[in-house]
C-alpha cells in the first residue's frame, strides 16, 4: 500500500463555530472573532494545524444550534446544515480535500472535548456532545 500524503497544514482559527462568525445580508458570512480558543496560550495557537480542524468546530456547532434553537427536528435540522456546510466548503476557492476519515476523526475530537467541558461547566448540555460522539462513531 502506499503511503497516505500528510495533510497541509495552516494556521488555522482553532475555535470556530457560529458564535464567531455574522451572517451579513447581501454580503455572506464574516468570521468576527480571530482569537481562537481562548484557553491555549497565544503562541500554540500560531502552530500549524490541519484547516479541517475548523470545519470540524463549525459542524459540531450545528447540533449545538439545532438542539438549543428549538429545531422542531434538531437533528434533520442539524443534518442539513452540516451537509450544506461541508458542500460551500468543498466547492470554495482555496479549501483543502475534505478527507473523510480526518474529517470524522476531528469531529470525534471536538465532541469528546465537548463533552469534557459540558460534564464540568454544563452539565445539561452533556447530551450534545454525547449525542455527536455516537454520530461519529456510527460513521
Amino acid at each position: 500500500a502506499l503511503p497516505r500524503p500528510w495533510p497541509r497544514l495552516q494556521r488555522i482559527h482553532g475555535d470556530l463555530h457560529l458564535g464567531q462568525v455574522l451572517a451579513v445580508p447581501a454580503a455572506g458570512w464574516r468570521i468576527v472573532d480571530f482569537e481562537g480558543e481562548p484557553l491555549r496560550p497565544m503562541h500554540e495557537r500560531a502552530v500549524p494545524d490541519l484547516p479541517l480542524r475548523d470545519v470540524a468546530g463549525m459542524l459540531r456547532s450545528f447540533d449545538y444550534a439545532g438542539a438549543m434553537g428549538g429545531a422542531s427536528d434538531a437533528t434533520a435540522w442539524a443534518a442539513a446544515c452540516r451537509a450544506a456546510f461541508v458542500d460551500a466548503y468543498a466547492g470554495a476557492d482555496g479549501s483543502v480535500g475534505l478527507d473523510p476519515v480526518i474529517l470524522r476523526a476531528l469531529v470525534l475530537d471536538k465532541a469528546v472535548y465537548e463533552s469534557i467541558y459540558e460534564a464540568r461547566n454544563r452539565p445539561t448540555w452533556l447530551p450534545v456532545p454525547l449525542s455527536g460522539i455516537d454520530a461519529a462513531l456510527a460513521g
